[in-house]
């Protein structure tokens, strides 16, 4: 997961403290023209000037990155992700606080930020270039790498704004990387390319990793962030919710989201609960109404080799042991218990639940319980991310009670001259023999 790099000794290139950011709001932009002078008069008739609503979009964030280390920042639209990269990188300055940038910053941004529309991509690049302190001679070094990369043809020379969003990213992205920086900043606008362009660009994000570069990665994929950062950081309405291991962020994340859909939610500490439910107030936690337990839950996961030994690396055919431990609250007179596999982008590659293949678990009473998952890993070498689900059948459809979406991964060592790809359907080549 993420670099391999020990970044625990290493002093930070980024060091964010007690950062808040707060906008003004107005009903029109009329009313934001004329403030000005409306409170220039109320003074002179010694009137208070007209208070004005303020949107406070971070509140008292603090990190620190260090030098090699990839940090992922998660959170739903409007958490204040972008706001955060945009002061990171400067375009933006926050209301108070600090932030100390030691190091050449590239940044993605959003769609759209960071090119004149009216100048072509060849031009952008080289003013992209200028910005960042780099000379006319050294760009025109660089412009066949970026060119290339970026794979656009003829349109490097036509305006931007004739551009389609997956062309914009394209070469944003490629003047990123390409100018040497020492720390990396990746917004969502990567998530517009298409597919084989994202591959390409986490690619070269994991190439840049083993160079060293620092990487800030702004991501709606949780398995992204499972796969290539070092760490997570969870904003929640402009506040650190969570700032950890990538597995603790993952699941706090999904949690919420559950928890904001109207779902149930299992918190594992009281620290969670005496959290504060909205901006306005906060409520003692003896007032806090535990949310009811649902009637089972997954506790937890261990992979295991074959002989019960904790392992995640396999090779072609090896048996992998999955072993879930549950807390059952109430009786279930029809237990479904299931597993799935999904690449690190989130795709699904293979399910099965006890029901899909007809089977038919005892029933449980309240207490805990441990049951394994045995699968063969006839699979090429890759990396595999497990989902687990635990539900009951008692209604004859499926009810989920509990779903882990990441409860751990398994790397596949590649077979040799096997091919690649997700499936292993053992190729053979039979020589092509004369017909006439």
């Amino acid at each position: 997961m993420g670099s391999a790099q020990n970044v625990g000794d290493r002093p930070p290139v980024v060091s964010v403290r007690d950062v808040g950011k707060s906008f003004r709001i107005f009903d029109t932009p009329a009313q934001r023209m004329m403030l000005p002078l409306t409170n220039r008069l109320r003074r002179l008739i010694g009137m208070r000037p007209r208070a004005v609503r303020v949107f406070r979009a971070l509140d008292d964030v603090s990190f620190d990155i260090a030098a090699g280390e990839t940090v992922g920042i998660i959170g739903r639209n409007g958490g204040g992700k972008s706001t955060l990269l945009q002061i990171l990188v400067g375009t933006l300055q926050a209301s108070d606080g600090s932030v100390a940038v030691n190091g050449r910053v590239s940044a993605l941004l959003e769609l759209g930020a960071g090119f004149n529309p009216e100048f072509s991509g060849r031009e952008n690049v080289f003013l992209a270039g200028a910005i960042m302190g780099l000379g006319t001679a050294e760009m025109a070094d660089l412009m066949p790498l970026i060119e290339r990369f970026a794979d656009i043809g003829e349109f490097v020379d036509q305006p931007v704004k004739t551009y389609s969003s997956g062309m914009y990213v394209r070469l944003a992205f490629s003047v990123a990387i390409h100018v040497s920086p020492d720390i990396l900043v990746v917004d969502e606008a990567l998530a517009v390319g298409d597919t084989a362009f994202q591959t390409k660009c986490l690619t070269r994000i994991r190439r840049m990793q083993s160079e060293g570069v620092s990487i800030i990665l702004v991501t709606h994929s949780t398995n992204t962030l499972l796969e290539y950062c070092d760490r997570g950081i969870y904003l929640r309405r402009g506040k650190v919710v969570l700032d950890g291991a990538c597995r603790d962020v993952v699941k706090r994340y999904a949690d919420d989201l559950v928890d904001e859909e109207g779902g149930t939610v299992i918190y594992d500490d009281e620290a969670v609960l005496s959290e504060p439910q909205s901006g306005d107030s906060q409520l003692p936690l003896a007032q806090v109404a535990e949310p009811e337990a649902p009637a089972s839950e997954i506790c937890d996961v261990s992979i295991l080799d074959s002989a019960g030994n904790a392992r995640t690396t396999f090779g072609y055919g090896d048996e992998v042991l999955i072993r879930v431990q549950i807390r059952v609250h109430r009786r279930i007179e029809a237990p479904c218990y299931g597993v799935q596999f999904k690449s690190v982008d989130d795709i699904a590659l293979w399910a099965g639940t006890t029901q899909n293949m007809n089977l038919a678990p005892a029933p449980t009473d309240p207490g805990i319980y441990e049951f394994n998952w045995r699968l063969d890993m006839n699979v090429t070498g890759n990396r595999y991310v497990i989902a687990l689900g635990v539900g009951d059948m008692d209604s004859g459809e499926y009810r989920r009670h509990s779903r882990v979406p990441y409860a751990g991964h398994i790397d596949v060592l590649p077979q040799p001259h096997s091919g690649h790809g997700w499936i292993a359907p053992n190729p053979r080549f039979m020589d092509p023999q004369r017909q006439s």
